[in-house]
């Protein structure tokens, strides 16, 4: 029925390029600086650039005649029609499944004058556009589940890489007041 629309807070994308690019920089210049800064610094200057990224970057909603795929910090999460209950978007986009509710991370919330008028935000729009013009077309007239719960990947490497980057970045001062 329609193409896939990718949706992203803009504002988000800014911070995390700005983290991303304070972070990059930041662990650069401790090369510079010499080894007991670089030990000290550069894991946690990574670390804040990788939760800028994750946290800012790759969070958004995409939107597809298969379902809502919304990707969040830790995980994503796919939401096919047929358990579309609801769809909330006062301050950004959550949707109210037959699973439960999920929330979308990356989904700008619509200004403060616009929610005191009561408009969605731009994601929720766009998705309760698409969900009506499917359920119009008849396509959501014998609703099925057809899984016990929704799809939900975690994103294990960013998960890991927090973890070794918070490990090394603990580590890094303990090393200095050893040697």
């Amino acid at each position: 029925m329609g193409e896939t629309v990718v949706l992203r807070s803009r504002a988000a994308r800014a911070l995390g390029a700005t983290m991303v690019a304070v972070g990059a920089l930041g662990a650069v210049a401790t090369l510079a600086a010499g080894s007991a800064v670089t030990l000290r610094y550069a894991a946690l200057l990574a670390l804040f650039a990788l939760l800028g990224w994750a946290a800012f970057w790759r969070p958004g909603v995409e939107v597809s005649d298969g379902g809502v795929l919304v990707v969040n910090t830790l995980r994503s999460v796919h939401v096919p029609w047929p358990a579309v209950e609801e769809v909330e978007g006062r301050y950004g986009l959550r949707l109210v499944t037959a699973y439960g509710a999920v929330q979308a991370w990356g989904a700008q919330a619509p200004s403060g004058t616009a929610r005191a008028r009561r408009q969605d935000s731009r994601a929720a729009v766009v998705v309760r556009e698409r969900w009506e013009a499917l359920r119009d077309a008849g396509f959501l007239d014998r609703r099925v589940l057809e899984r016990p719960d929704l799809a939900v990947t975690w994103h294990r490497g960013t998960l890991l890489a927090v973890l070794l980057l918070g490990l090394c970045a603990a580590a890094g001062p303990a090393l200095l007041a050893v040697g």
